[in-house]
């Protein structure tokens, strides 16, 4: 998994079957965090911001749009507005999903932790190598 800033908007390169039930149950031992702290909670709190609210925008393409779009990077450029630049910089590959991770609807903060500093996407990117899902 790995978190990308394209043009203001926020993504996730993740697997098909990606559950954030299944990362929210790692986060806890892979980060080493003592179950029950306010370590433990504020973690769950911010990775829960990042993905309560995404959308996979390869299911969406799937069930909605795969009859509109030949392709899953046509759907990208002309729906929802990515230019090919970053469509390549994405390189999805076989098995893999995109999930625009909508940060502001879940908690107004998010975006000022994670642009904090220029490496708060770099930190959020080694926890989730950690993870390892």
């Amino acid at each position: 998994m790995k978190i990308l800033k394209l043009t203001d908007e926020y993504y996730c390169i993740a697997n098909d079957d990606f559950a954030y039930e299944e990362l929210e149950k790692r986060i806890s031992d892979a980060l080493h965090l003592q179950k029950g702290s306010f370590a433990e909670f504020y973690t769950k709190r911010i990775f829960q911001a990042f993905f309560h609210y995404a959308r996979d925008l390869k299911k969406e393409y799937m069930a909605y749009y795969r009859q509109e779009y030949e392709i899953f990077a046509d759907y990208l450029y002309k729906k929802e507005l990515l230019d090919w630049a970053h469509i390549e910089i994405l390189d999805l590959g076989e098995g893999q999903t995109l999930l625009k991770l909508n940060i502001n609807l879940s908690s107004y903060n998010t975006d000022s932790l994670i642009e904090y500093e220029d490496n708060g996407v770099d930190i959020l990117n080694q926890a989730l190598e950690e993870i390892s899902l």
